[in-house]
């Protein structure tokens, strides 16, 4: 009620607003002054102003009833079905087939929605772009921009390579011994050096062998003796597990990668993206925990 009456300008108003006598909005907010001891408005025949303490006090207001709106609107989005297109720009590694069951599910649960779904690791820019929404994957979190951004995952980075090719080399016990060794990049560019968390350690050089935006053909040529490929521990969990591929130095600390969902600042609250969004962050963290599990 204090801050609807600030929103509007006057008890008369914000009675209107919220449905109710203007003395009872007038009772309520001299019952929070009561309460905290602190006059939060100054009152004439013509009009109101904020205190200092009011002043302080409608920062909260405002995010503990935004907070609430969008709680709210997250159960009526879980209510209602959306209808309309929505297109989805996704990176390469979503095509994964760990993932076959969310990809499918997220169809199943929208039966009226479009969905146009683009898998790749180029950066869209998202306005003047045909896409509404956009899922980022990294090892250094986002950077800053007027997008509005949710973490949907967080999963651990494990090198792994075939088990003919470890045992051509040895099997590793320290970063230097992987000197001289062949290099799997998915996507170009994600060195050895970008994904240990220690700064000042001492990187060994390691020739890369590919350089590619899929991280099944890395697979598949790891799986064919022709490097050490760092990937994500869903995709690989499995293959370990059975001896086809060999996670190296499991003790050697790697950035995470994380995943995000990112849009336009201006989507309104009842688009369809924040279903979607809401479905992703319900779903895709549990492959990561399911790895977890699998692994110990």
């Amino acid at each position: 009620m204090f801050k609807a009456v600030i929103d509007v300008g006057s008890f008369r108003g914000a009675a209107k607003v919220l449905n109710l006598s203007p003395s009872v909005v007038s009772h309520h907010v001299s019952q929070l002054e009561d309460h905290l001891g602190f006059a939060l408005l100054y009152r004439t025949t013509r009009r109101i102003s904020l205190t200092d303490a009011g002043a302080e006090l409608l920062e909260s207001a405002r995010r503990m009833t935004e907070a609430a709106e969008a709680g709210l609107g997250a159960m009526s989005r879980r209510r209602d079905q959306p209808e309309g297109r929505l297109r989805i720009t996704l990176p390469s590694g979503s095509v994964h087939p760990v993932y076959r069951e969310f990809h499918s599910g997220l169809v199943a649960r929208f039966p009226k929605l479009h969905l146009t779904l683009h898998f790749g690791d180029s950066l869209v820019g998202l306005e003047g772009s045909p896409y509404d929404l956009a899922f980022r994957s990294g090892f250094r979190g986002l950077a800053d921009s007027s997008y509005k951004a949710r973490k949907v995952f967080t999963d651990e980075v494990w090198m792994v390579a075939s088990a003919g090719y470890v045992a051509e080399r040895g099997m590793p016990r320290t970063l230097d011994d992987l000197a001289g060794w062949d290099w799997i990049e998915s996507p170009e560019g994600v060195t050895l050096r970008v994904l240990v968390s220690d700064p000042q350690a001492k990187v060994p050089e390691m020739p890369v062998r590919a350089s590619m935006d899929s991280v099944i053909m890395g697979e598949v040529l790891c799986a064919a003796g022709l490097g050490v490929f760092p990937t994500i521990r869903s995709y690989v969990v499995e293959p370990v597990r059975e001896g086809r591929l060999v996670r190296l130095l499991p003790d050697l600390a790697l950035k995470p990668v994380e995943l995000f969902a990112v849009w336009p600042a201006n989507v309104g609250p009842d688009s369809p993206v924040h279903q979607v969004v809401d479905y992703a962050v319900e779903h895709l963290q549990s492959y990561a925990d399911r790895a977890a599990t699998l692994q110990n």
